[in-house]
């Protein structure tokens, strides 16, 4: 009878061990971050208008006088309906939603307005698809046209996608597959309006087509840094000065780090061909150690956005592989062009944001843009749609708090139960087989 007894406290303890290991690695799992938006992924219901509850339209609409001609690139309101027909056209849930026109070009989305935090930065962040062609779908889009998908934030909360102080983020032209575009924003008051965008009025171009449709879907707006505390921080180092050719914009201290992109010789083709204009080639590397230098054990950075711009007009805009081979923008005309990169937010920029650069007939001009991952634990300070700050000399902040032990410790702690429960029940059999012989 003792020796079942002792024998059921030996499977007891074999039972209890494994799952004292296992509780403590769940405590350690990280705590979600909350996404502020009401029905983020556009799900049902919808109200009669074609929007998805929670959600607002917003559109632009020209004079009736331009619709005749398509290159004026007008803007005729659009239609909002749920999507639910195409699988290829929800990204997730049961329903997508829809906004599109039939031969009338538009511009036009959703919005939203939620409570956040005074001096908060918040992104926004949406996932898109579009379709532009004569023929219906699931033929592929036309090639060449232009969706000019993006997404806003009002900080101050006003709901008006014209408001004065609305940031837009960069262009993605989503025409085959779903593709995500974010910003990032501080708060200026206790309300911010999100909203998405697409436009396919472009003056000058006929994009007049018997589709022209836009999807968005999965949609999120989460906290990503506090608001901003009044100790500056320190100026990381500079390395020497970039040639002549590469002129950095201004870049404020507490904004961006002023380390300017690298300039890399573009080498020419084998056979040169009659000048067209002038090429950038720009990518981004993994700026590990923050000197702002590529060094020779560094590589290459994936998923950084390169926009170019001359004056207000965007002329390209590209995301970086994660390999040596660069982007090049080509056949620019000559003139003064903005180059900027936007990080997604897992990354730190150690470079400038942007840079200034003249373009001249049949030159080649190579940018390299550093940034890394953000160290674990490290505040996200507040930032600029364009332009997210970075401190590369700051030290990793650390909690006070005592860390869990990690899964080795606690392995190695269940495995001593073990054999000590094992040597036990030896020494026990041994002195009732010792008893019973005698």
């Amino acid at each position: 009878m003792r020796i079942r007894t002792f024998i059921g406290l030996v499977v007891l303890l074999f039972l209890l061990a494994p799952s004292s290991i296992t509780f403590a690695e769940q405590a350690e799992a990280p705590a979600q971050q909350t996404n502020l938006l009401n029905n983020p992924g556009f799900e049902f219901p919808y109200d009669n208008d074609g929007s998805a509850n929670g959600w607002g339209r917003w559109f632009r609409n020209s004079s009736e006088d331009k619709f005749s001609d398509c290159t004026n690139g007008y803007n005729k309101r659009p239609a909002w309906s749920p999507e639910t027909v195409s699988a290829d056209l929800i990204h997730a849930g049961g329903v997508s939603q829809h906004v599109g026109n039939q031969w009338d070009t538009w511009q036009a989305g959703m919005l939203q307005t939620v409570a956040v935090t005074p001096g908060t930065t918040y992104r926004f962040t949406v996932t898109a698809r579009a379709f532009a062609s004569n023929n219906d779908f699931p033929s592929a889009s036309e090639g060449g046209m232009a969706s000019n998908v993006q997404v806003m934030i009002d900080p101050n909360g006003s709901g008006l996608w014209n408001d004065s102080d609305v940031q837009w983020s960069g262009i993605i032209n989503p025409l085959y597959t779903w593709q995500t575009v974010s910003i990032e924003a501080t708060a200026t008051g206790n309300m911010m309006t999100v909203f998405t965008s697409a436009d396919y009025s472009v003056e000058g171009v006929n994009q007049c087509r018997k589709h022209l449709d836009v999807w968005f879907d999965t949609a999120e707006l989460i906290e990503v840094g506090p608001p901003p505390t009044n100790t500056p921080p320190p100026a990381p180092t500079l390395p020497p000065p970039p040639p002549a050719t590469l002129t950095p914009s201004p870049v404020p201290p507490t904004a961006t780090p002023d380390v300017p992109p690298t300039a890399t010789p573009v080498p020419p083709t084998a056979t040169p061909l009659p000048p067209t204009g002038g090429s950038v080639c720009v990518n981004s590397f993994a700026d590990d150690n923050g000197n702002g230098v590529r060094d020779p054990n560094e590589g290459f950075m994936g998923s950084v956005t390169f926009t170019i711009a001359s004056g207000t007009n965007v002329v390209g805009q590209a995301l970086s592989s994660g390999t040596d081979a660069p982007f090049c923008f080509e056949e620019l005309e000559p003139g003064t062009y903005q180059v900027a990169q936007l990080v997604p937010g897992r990354l730190e920029m150690t470079t400038a944001a942007n840079t200034t650069l003249e373009v001249q007939e049949g030159s080649a001009i190579g940018i390299e843009f550093g940034s890394r991952i953000r160290p674990e634990g490290q505040e996200v300070a507040a930032v600029q749609p364009t332009a997210v700050s970075a401190d590369p000399a700051a030290p990793t902040t650390t909690d006070p708090s005592p860390a869990a032990p990690d899964s080795a410790t606690q392995n190695l702690s269940g495995l001593l139960v073990l054999v000590a429960a094992v040597v036990l029940l030896g020494v026990l059999l041994f002195f009732v087989l010792r008893r019973q012989t005698s």
